[in-house]
């Protein structure tokens, strides 16, 4: 599911996988056009942005909640990754390569035009997750200079990866701490991540406060292995995926099993989402009530390969959205829903049914 996803990446090696996350370092932020926001309309109904690889490259699509209707947006040669909707609808953040080799961010219109970079300096960037009143970004980036010079690779391993917050406006980029996958708190005053530095031996989850300026891990114990955080819509619990993983000898993530679970933000009352059989990987978003998920999984037909599965809280088989090439990464807009707040006592107390069956 969530990733996020995206921002992530998954190459098969034998039986493992192995996840690269890509950021980069960077300051100075280009002022957005109030004129470019005007014109930017948000879609009408329920929206799922995806990164898919379907035409041979990493292409950023878009398709109803029941799978149908996919369409590309982006349409470059370039590699586009980390889709994710600005709060209004009316935009797409995402990444890409598509200048000099360098993956930094985009902005789009919800319709694929209007294609514009966000920092207007060059550099490595990854990972965008929006504030929820739209005004600041978060991302992770990291060194890829350094990358290439030490491992031979285009991509900034784990430990050298940082979370930032930035302005839309310029006049504010911030380091926040080490790690990467940020995702921001419906409220807007905290940052779910996975905790990163030059010292880690695990990726657990954690979270920063923004008012208070301090950091907490989530977890650590019990699940030492996470990725892809996701706040659930109403704001009090937290998704992710618990990793069957380790930290290969370049400081990348391989693991061959995950599964999705759900945590208070305090750390209490976790639950299983996922069984294993289900096949789930990091990446997965939710329906903004709460009350469907689509998250990244295995389909063994017709070959092997990563695509989006949907599944509601009354227990369900999974329905299968995607078919061709590769899939992931999704982002789910319902711009009916934004103020419909989602009941969190409805979500476990349906979870656990389903898990008694």
């Amino acid at each position: 599911m969530i990733m996020n996803h995206i921002s992530i990446l998954i190459r098969s090696e034998s039986a493992s996988l192995k996840l690269l996350i890509f950021s980069y370092v960077s300051c100075g932020l280009f002022i957005l056009s109030p004129s470019l926001a005007v014109m930017a309309q948000t879609p009408a109904t329920a929206t799922v942005a995806f990164m898919s690889k379907r035409d041979g490259n990493a292409e950023i699509y878009v398709m109803n909640p029941d799978g149908s209707g996919q369409r590309n947006l982006t349409q470059h040669p370039a590699e586009d990754y980390d889709p994710a909707w600005s709060p209004d609808g009316k935009q797409i953040m995402f990444s890409s390569n598509r200048d000099a080799g360098v993956f930094d961010l985009y902005l789009m219109d919800a319709d694929g035009t209007n294609v514009r970079k966000v920092f207007e300096t060059l550099a490595y960037r990854m990972n965008p997750a929006w504030s929820p009143d739209g005004k600041r970004i978060a991302y992770a980036q990291g060194d890829a200079q350094k990358a290439v010079l030490q491992f031979g690779i285009h991509f900034v391993p784990y430990p050298h990866l940082a979370i930032y917050v930035a302005t839309l406006t310029g006049d504010t980029v911030e380091k926040l701490t080490d790690g990467f996958l940020p995702t921001w708190s419906p409220d807007g005053r905290e940052i779910a991540f996975i905790v990163g530095g030059l010292a880690m031996e695990h990726t657990p989850l954690g979270l920063f406060d923004l008012e208070a300026r301090t950091q907490e891990t989530l977890l650590g114990k019990e699940m030492p292995w996470t990725f892809s955080p996701r706040w659930f819509p109403a704001g009090e619990h937290l998704s992710f995926a618990a990793i069957d993983g380790q930290l290969d000898n370049q400081g990348f993530l391989a693991f061959q099993q995950t599964t999705l679970h759900l945590v208070t933000r305090e750390g209490a009352g976790l639950q299983q989402l996922t069984e294993e059989e289900d096949e789930a990987l990091a990446t997965h978003t939710w329906e903004p009530r709460g009350t469907e998920l689509i998250y990244t999984g295995f389909s063994r037909v017709p070959n092997l390969s990563l695509q989006l599965f949907k599944t509601d809280l009354k227990g369900g088989a999974p329905t299968q959205l995607t078919r061709a090439g590769t899939n992931m990464s999704p982002d789910w807009l319902n711009p009916t829903a934004r103020d419909v707040s989602p009941s969190v006592h409805s979500l476990t107390t349906t979870w656990g049914n389903v898990k008694e069956d």
